[in-house]
């Protein structure tokens, strides 16, 4: 078998070097471009190297545990390994967490290692899976100039003589539905074909010795995906370890260059980076939201946050703070008007050409190159063509001054006054002689739920509000950083309606604008910091993808929960501002990989 090179990487900061050792996991090439920061990845493969810091300069961390599928995997560990009662395991781990475990998340913990077990279960009876295994926690290993490991997270059984090996990823649902990356599995699969028993008891920062038994040769190699909530399975790869070994350096060799660092990709996720005081990547911006007083621990927020707080906090806390799994239980009208509207502008502006008639043929006559990408069918394309129909008159790329167009453009700030990182993503920026252009587009489905005052505007479409604040404190769109001398600069958000479009503008340079954008994301924010989170059950309830785990929701629910519901939301609704409640009845969780960890 080939060696993997691995690129180096030289730290823009002081570090002290402990080791020469590289840690690979899975998931640093897994592939996911979109969301994945190179720097992050090159520190967190180097466990060993260690920043410099100043010693008065001291990052802060949540009080509770945010990682219920990690709790569920440890128990179920103990219970494979040692045979430990399953809530006996439970409660060890949960004991020994870092930080308080959240009733909630041990209801989630809880639920997803029966799941696992139900699963082993089944596997066990049907002969898939030898009846008794060994499950210990593995590596693999490459002895070079500096020696690297690889890593899987998950649970490796192997049969008593070592020949038969089965990994199983854990998801929290819907089992093999999620593409994985090639070079994602080959290094599951490398490690159960080479897997080295780790020590009890080592080390995180230290290189992994070898425990002193070892299991025998490896002859077949699965890797399983297993959805731990539904109890579900899907084997994902069935080879032999010498495929694995034999087809592992092709298929890695061109994800690890992430490896090698060099560029930084911001987002939420900076907030809990180990190296987010030393990173240039996220942009300073203090006092960019308006909040006064910082926060208990550096936070991570996005507009999707500021909309859900005013309508239940506790949400924020459950699905924002707790990282518990989302599920929506049901999905409204708006929500898939705008998710599919906003993949047709995506890929047709990615383009870097106007849109245009063209590509909106008549319904029964094509449904355009666009569509047919995206996987339309016929009513979809036809239910959703008069809202794109009004955007060709107001398509961005259409102006005539335009110098350069970035679609899905990433604005990240760091308010290091109250220490909250703040990202959005920009559906288009577009570079222009007289400044920038940064345009959202929406949809509503009436003329009467356009929002009419910029107040509306801000509250209904919190992205825009702080677009405008990050632009008007200098943040340059496309590089990422602070300017000293700001351009001046448009935030456009178009309104799409089946009979109509508006386009309103903000301009950086409109003080009584920028003060009500200010204004109305300081609220949100100041709402979710120092406000403790507490439940509002109302008919919102049905569209929120952490209500399964929400103990008020569920106290609503009983013999007449609906009626409870519908009645709540009455009281409640009345006091609630209309455009927040629009907001949040078309808001869209985007999924993320966000089950495995490292």
């Amino acid at each position: 078998m080939s060696q993997v090179e691995i690129p180096p990487w030289t730290p823009p900061w002081r570090v002290v070097v402990r080791d020469r050792v590289i840690r690979v996991s899975a998931a640093h090439v897994r592939g996911e471009d979109r969301w994945e920061c190179p720097t992050q990845i090159a520190v967190k493969a180097r466990p060993a190297v260690q920043v410099d810091r100043e010693p008065s300069l001291r990052p802060t961390y949540p009080p509770f545990h945010s990682f219920a599928l990690g709790l569920a995997r440890d128990a179920a560990y103990s219970v494979t390994a040692s045979g430990t009662d399953p809530e006996v395991a439970l409660d060890r781990v949960c004991a020994s967490a870092s930080g308080e475990v959240a009733d909630a998340a041990r209801s989630v913990a809880r639920e997803a290692l029966q799941g696992y077990l139900i699963v082993l279960a089944r596997l066990r009876d049907a002969g898939t899976l030898p009846s008794e295994t060994v499950v210990r926690e593995f590596f693999a290993a490459d002895e070079v100039d500096v020696r690297v490991e690889w890593s899987a997270w998950g649970l490796l059984h192997v049969s008593r003589d070592g020949a038969d090996r089965e990994f199983h990823v854990l998801t929290w649902e819907q089992a093999g539905t999620r593409r994985r990356d090639p070079a994602y599995l080959a290094v599951y699969a490398r490690v159960a074909a080479d897997a080295i028993m780790k020590q009890e008891g080592s080390l995180w920062r230290e290189r992994w010795p070898a425990a002193p038994a070892q299991p025998g040769p490896a002859q077949r190699i699965r890797v399983r995906e297993i959805g731990v909530l539904d109890a579900t399975d899907a084997l994902l790869l069935d080879i032999s370890a010498d495929e694995a070994r034999e087809r592992f350096a092709g298929v890695v060799a061109e994800r690890v260059q992430v490896l090698g660092g060099g560029a930084t990709n911001p987002g939420t996720r900076c907030a809990s980076c180990a190296v987010r005081y030393e990173c240039p990547g996220p942009a300073r911006m203090p006092g960019v939201l308006g909040v006064a007083g910082p926060a208990l621990w550096t936070r991570g927020l996005s507009p999707g946050d500021l909309t859900t707080a005013r309508t239940c906090t506790w949400q924020v806390h459950l699905e924002r703070e707790l990282s518990l799994p989302r599920a929506r239980r049901e999905t409204t009208e708006a929500m898939i008007r705008g998710t599919h509207l906003h993949s047709w502008l995506e890929h047709a502006h990615a383009r870097l050409v106007p849109c245009s008639l063209d590509d909106l043929p008549l319904p029964g006559e094509g449904i355009g190159d666009v569509a047919e990408m995206l996987g339309w069918d016929e009513p979809s394309y036809a239910a959703l063509r008069p809202f794109l129909l009004q955007h060709i008159a107001a398509c961005p790329l259409s102006r005539d001054d335009a110098v350069a167009v970035y679609p899905e453009q990433s604005l990240t700030a760091w308010d290091t006054d109250v220490d909250v990182v703040m990202s959005t993503r920009a559906d288009l920026v577009v570079d222009t002689p007289s400044g920038w252009v940064v345009r959202e587009t929406k949809s509503v489905a009436v003329h009467h739920e356009m929002p009419q005052t910029a107040a509306e505007v801000f509250e209904r479409y919190p992205q825009v509000a702080l677009t405008l604040c990050l632009l008007a404190d200098g943040l340059d769109p496309v590089t990422g950083g602070v300017a000293v001398d700001p351009r001046p600069a448009r935030v456009e958000v178009e309104i799409l309606r089946p009979d109509g479009h508006e386009v309103r503008g903000f301009h950086t340079g409109d003080p009584e604008a920028v003060l009500i954008a200010r204004a109305s994301i300081a609220e949100a924010v100041d709402t979710i910091l120092y406000s403790p989170p507490e439940p509002t059950v109302g008919r919102h309830c049905s569209w929120c993808p952490v209500s399964r785990w929400c103990a008020a929701y569920r106290a609503s629910s009983g013999p007449s929960g609906a009626e409870a519901v519908e009645d709540d939301v009455e009281v409640q609704g009345a006091e609630r501002p209309r455009m927040s409640l629009l907001a949040y009845a078309e808001s869209v969780t985007v999924e993320i990989e966000s089950d495995i960890p490292f």
